[in-house]
């Protein structure tokens, strides 16, 4: 019986040596497979790194690279009977639709930007769908309108500097150009190579049209500076912010009489010059579904010769696809 109760005690003892020899070569091969797996993932990363660079230079060598993305926001909401609601008996609809594009030709010695951003909304409402007075149809009232666009002509001077042609367009769609700004100016681009995505024009010599949309007002020019600065950068969480900033700087100090409707409905006038700036921001979530993203869009402008009480703005959320 002792040899038995002998035996099995070496042998579970044994047995566990066994285990623990298996379970040390075990984590033993896991580590040698991590290794290796840490080396070719370098290896990898390293093939994606001259896979991104040969892009680059195929993009460069084969001349524009364009895009284009929409945004659309539609909606449409009515109440038949619904006590609850501040108008019972009511029905509005909105859509909104947004198009930004870019066409870039960037070489080493020269480069061409072109830039568009596009915004119109409309907006139907009927307070009171049982009385004989109609409301406004869909797509009767538009409530927004936006027309940017803006083309730049570079030759370096260095990798990061340029002198630079500019010629750049804001106003709207359907109201083109009344009212709305028009400039064309050369000077100085900076491209920091540090920062890929920023681009900074500054130019000393800008011609500023300015046309009224009032028939009381006459459009005006005036020679000024206009200073420009774009910049994208991905955000956590996938968001895309681009940010569009413009500013002219007129050398005068003319001033022209501007008639406008306060918001009491009174009628006033004020002495504004051609200073303006608009300031453009974008945030898109791409691709959430098939290509179809969220997007949202803020805008604000600052110009007396347009709107002397203040801020004019506007915004824009909806869904998006780049093309």
């Amino acid at each position: 019986m002792k040899n038995i109760f002998t035996f099995i005690l070496l042998f579970v003892l044994a047995a566990g040596g066994i285990q623990a020899q298996t379970l040390e070569e075990v984590k033993a091969k896991k580590a040698e497979l991590m290794a290796m797996q840490s080396e070719k993932q370098a290896e990898a990363d390293a093939f994606n790194g001259e896979l991104a660079d040969l892009s680059k230079q195929i993009e460069l060598l084969s001349g524009w690279q364009t895009g284009i993305s929409g945004l659309l926001g539609l909606n449409f909401g009515g109440s038949n009977n619904w006590a609850a609601n501040a108008n019972p008996n009511s029905s509005s609809s909105t859509l909104n639709i947004g198009v930004n594009g870019y066409a870039n030709n960037i070489k080493e010695k020269t480069f061409w930007r072109n830039t568009l951003t596009t915004n119109v909304s409309w907006q139907g409402l009927d307070n009171n769908t049982n009385d004989d007075q109609a409301g406004s149809d869909f797509l009767e009232n538009r409530n927004g309108d936006v027309l940017i666009a803006s083309s730049l002509y570079g030759f370096r001077l260095s990798p990061d500097i340029a002198a630079t042609v500019l010629g750049d367009l804001n106003t709207s769609v359907f109201n083109f150009l009344s009212p709305g700004t028009a400039d064309v100016g050369v000077g100085a681009t900076w491209t920091p190579s540090s920062i890929p995505n920023l681009v900074v024009v500054a130019h000393p010599l800008t011609y500023h049209f300015a046309f009224s949309g009032a028939d009381a007002v006459e459009s005006q020019s005036a020679l000024g500076a206009k200073i420009k600065a774009t910049y994208a950068l991905e955000l956590p969480g996938g968001v895309a912010w681009t940010s569009n900033l413009g500013v002219f700087l007129p050398y005068s100090n003319d001033e022209t009489t501007i008639p406008f409707i306060d918001e009491n409905g009174v009628e006033m006038t004020s002495e504004e010059g051609l200073f303006e700036y608009t300031w453009i921001n974008s945030f898109n979530i791409a691709d959430l579904w098939k290509g179809v993203g969220v997007g949202f869009t803020v805008g604000i402008r600052k110009a007396g010769f347009e709107y002397p009480p203040g801020l004019q703005s506007y915004t824009a959320l909806g869904l998006t696809y780049g093309f």
